[in-house]
């Protein structure tokens, strides 16, 4: 038999090179469907805490199910007990950052000269009020997918672990192994303490904002805990409808809405960052508000939103295989 003739290097680069950038496309191409995933995957984890206690008296398919079943039933009953409460202090909410709104732009505009509105075509108006109901559903639906996915995996996370590690040679096998542990890990300790975080940012501003007699308090305080989970950039974006709401009142209750936010921001930053998230990864600050702008800009709400634990994962990847493995040093930095 003829021996076949070696490929030529530069072809096997060419190739490799044609691959990457495919593969590069046709990520971009999916994007959403990828951060998607993602947040199946951080769902995932939030719900392996309940299942993993559960796991521990009975079988992990009846824990998973027995979760489900109180996310349903938790649901069930905040539609019934509260969603007339938060309707209604939403549209408030809504009426009084309208207004604000309105009240700014009629200034600036005397400021300008007086120029006056231009009025919507009817038809723009229900153009836009079908895009809303389109973009509401496709949202819903999102969720629902993001909750399914994240069941499936926290039902058989070991099941899922060993599918991907049979796609890894078997020379870095065991790396494979210590990184998705590593990963596994930190990301856990981190979804830990954002969920320790946001409750306690978001109870403080609701109990506060009552006292302060703001309108709204309730759903200006669940935008504080929602917030909380995108570190910074959230917690500022959650205190602008609050200010606005209670600047429409009156100067008196915006003054009191101030001292709430910022006495919370307080709290946070002496209190419960270095209590809670002082066993999670640590991210510095800087890296973390850069990280959020760029995925803020390619990949729009939904980046913004996974910035900070795809960042927590992309650290403790490099430390690991670049750092520890590859370069020879030590994962933190020593003291200079």
């Amino acid at each position: 038999m003829e021996d076949k003739p070696p490929v030529d290097p530069a072809w096997r680069t060419g190739a490799k090179l044609v691959a990457l950038i495919a593969g590069i496309a046709a990520g971009w191409l999916a994007r959403e469907i990828i951060l998607l995933a993602f947040l199946g995957i951080l769902i995932g984890v939030v719900l392996s805490f309940p299942v993993n206690f559960l796991a521990r008296q009975m079988k992990r398919g009846v824990a998973v199910l027995v979760v489900l079943a109180v996310i349903l039933a938790g649901g069930g009953g905040a539609v019934v007990f509260g969603a007339a409460k938060i309707a209604k202090e939403a549209g408030t909410v809504r009426e009084q950052v309208q207004n604000a709104v309105e009240s700014a732009r009629a200034k600036i505009d005397e400021l300008r000269g007086g120029q006056q509105e231009q009025q919507q075509p009817a038809a723009g108006t229900q153009e836009k009020a079908v895009k809303g109901v389109l973009r509401i559903f496709s949202g819903l639906t999102a969720m629902v997918l993001v909750l399914v996915l994240g069941l499936f995996l926290v039902s058989e996370p070991k099941n899922y672990a060993m599918g991907l590690r049979l796609l890894v040679p078997e020379r870095y096998e065991e790396i494979f192994d210590t990184s998705l542990e590593k990963v596994t890990t930190s990301l856990r300790k981190w979804v830990g303490g954002i969920l320790v975080s946001m409750t306690i940012m978001g109870a403080l501003t609701t109990i506060g904002l009552a006292v302060a007699g703001v309108k709204g308090w309730l759903v200006l305080g669940l935008l504080t805990f929602f917030g909380t989970f995108v570190p910074y950039v959230g917690a500022i974006a959650s205190a602008i409808p609050g200010l606005l709401v209670a600047a429409a009142q009156d100067s008196t209750h915006f003054l009191y809405a101030l001292v709430v936010y910022v006495g919370v921001h307080i709290v946070e930053g002496y209190l419960v960052e270095p209590l809670v998230m002082k066993r999670a990864v640590k991210l510095q600050p800087a890296l973390l508000l850069v990280w959020q702008g760029f995925f803020g800009a390619v990949f729009g709400v939904v980046g913004t939103i996974v910035a900070t634990p795809v960042l927590v994962c992309v650290q403790i990847l490099t430390q690991y295989l670049w750092v520890e493995r590859r370069l020879g040093k030590p994962a933190e930095p020593r003291s200079v």
